[in-house]
This record gives structure tokens, sequence and C-alpha cells, in this order.
């Protein structure tokens, strides 16, 4: 955790190790792909990468001891996001520095977590704004937002037939391997663990980032459920951790301000986005009774 110094005017300390092992449980998107590594550096305030494409259709047998190479270079689309600037003030009195109260590092990591919070809501609801218009505020897209439409699910419960069928939607767009999640708000986790209740033997497995979660095996691959207060209510987010990063112009770190009062200032900022390297990877199901 932040531990308070002698700072100097316009110190800047790196967060980016504790924001990684806080609010696990209230960031389950954030906390995952920082555990996993996916973590990228971006340049400028709008991050554009190439949409990753996989392509197993063609016949690429050939004779042997040929000289006819025939060479390939896939189509890709270019994807972009927005650099989302994050920021959270911390302020103690003098009366407080001079009692030696532990109290600013202790703000810092409550404004920490917060900082962290926020950002995890943006990284699954945000909606692209490039602040161009008032407020002026640049806002990124969000992985909802950033969805392929053709993967979207429709129905009025959640069935086995359900879920299967927003697995087969990954499984169809030819996606490179990678991890499947389903990341759901409680009542359609409830609705979930119902459909299992005494007929299968449903085993909580403990993931590398500390949180549990339920595996579903299906024809399509395997899906693990991840409960996040942050998604809405009516909606089941999958995705293949493959092609989800988060991608920073400016990691979270803590920046001391100079004194203009009887007190002690300083403030946190981040500037992030998450990237979805093909929109093929993400899908979402609507739950509608």
């Amino acid at each position: 955790m932040f531990k308070s110094t002698n700072f100097t005017p316009s110190e800047q300390i790196s967060l980016s190790q504790e924001i990684a092992l806080i609010g696990v449980q209230a960031t389950p998107f954030t906390s995952l792909l920082m555990s996993k590594g996916n973590i990228e550096k971006a340049l400028s305030t709008v991050y554009t990468w190439k949409s990753k494409t996989f392509d197993n259709t063609e016949d690429i047998s050939a004779v042997e001891g040929n000289d006819d190479i025939k060479f390939y270079e896939s189509a890709r689309a270019e994807l972009s996001n927005i650099l989302e600037i994050f920021q959270k003030g911390v302020s103690i009195s003098g009366t407080a520095v001079a009692m030696q109260s532990t109290e600013f590092a202790g703000q810092v990591n409550d404004r920490l977590l917060e900082l962290k919070v926020n950002m995890e809501k943006k990284f699954l609801l945000g909606k692209k704004k490039d602040g161009s218009a008032t407020p002026f505020i640049r806002q990124m897209s969000g992985l909802i937002e950033m969805a392929d439409p053709t993967n979207a699910v429709a129905a009025v419960a959640v069935t086995e037939d359900v879920i299967k069928q927003a697995m087969r939607k990954l499984w169809d767009k030819n996606l490179v391997e990678g991890t499947v999640y389903a990341f759901v708000n409680a009542d359609l986790k409830e609705q979930i663990d119902a459909i299992y209740k005494d007929r299968y033997s449903y085993t909580h497995v403990t993931t590398n980032f500390g949180l549990l979660v339920d595996s579903i095996s299906t024809n399509y691959g395997t899906v693990n459920l991840v409960l996040s207060k942050h998604i809405p209510a009516d909606k089941i987010v999958f995705f293949n951790d493959a092609y989800v990063d988060l991608a920073y112009l400016r990691a979270p770190h803590f920046i001391a301000l100079s004194k203009t009062g009887d007190n002690v200032k300083g403030m946190l900022v981040a500037e992030a986005t998450v990237k979805v390297g093909a929109k093929q990877a993400v899908g979402i199901t609507t739950i509608k009774p």
C-alpha cells in the first residue's frame, strides 16, 4: 500500500503495483486483466490498432518441392479508442501532519480504490466521446459498446441453450485460443445457479486473480462466470481474454502538489482505455422477461 513520505513539490510516485492488488472483488474485470499482464502502452490520446483476424478457411496444401509460393496478408480493420483521464485529489490538515498521523497515506489508499472502481465502470460501460463538445471531456468506449452486434443473444430467461448460443457465437468467429469469461450481475447469476441446482456438480474454481468463479463446459469451450456489480442487470458479457487489454498513456500514479496553505495535498491520476483486438471476441446476451 501507499506510504506517505516527505514529498518534494510535484513528486510523482507510481501506483501500478498497488492498484493491481486492491479492490479485487469490487473490480474483477480490471483486476483480471492486470493479473494476466494484459497491459499495453499508449502513445497518444487516441489508441489505434489493427483488428486481429484468423483465417482457416482456405486449403493451403502444397505440392512437394514446389516453387509457387502464395503469400497472404489479412485485410484487417483499423480500430481505435479514446484515452480517458481519471483523477482524485487528496488533502489533510497541517495539524494532522504535526500529530504524525498516517491519515494521508490512508486517504491516498482510499482514493486509489475509488479511482480503480471508476476505471472499472468505464472499461465496461463507457460511451465514446472525443472531447470536442462541452464539457470537453474525452471518454472511452467500454467493452459493451465495442461488442460485435452479430454476437448478440436475446432471451426471456437464462437457460442452458442461451449459454450455448452465446458460446457458439464466439466459436463461429474462428478466434484464436484464449479463456472465455462471462461477467454477470447478481440476479442473472442466481438464475444460472438455479439451472444446475440438484443436477450437476457446480464446482468453485479459485482463479489467479483471487476471485471465485464458476465454470460451465459446453461443446464450444468452457466459460468462466464472474460476478460483477457493474454489469447491467439484464446483460451477460462474454469475451475472449486473448483479445482484450488495458492501455495506459499514464499508469496510475500519485503527484504531490505544492503547499498553498496549512495542509498537505496531492492527486491521483491515470489515463487509460480498453482495447478489444477484434470486436468478434465480445458478445452481449440480453435477458428481457
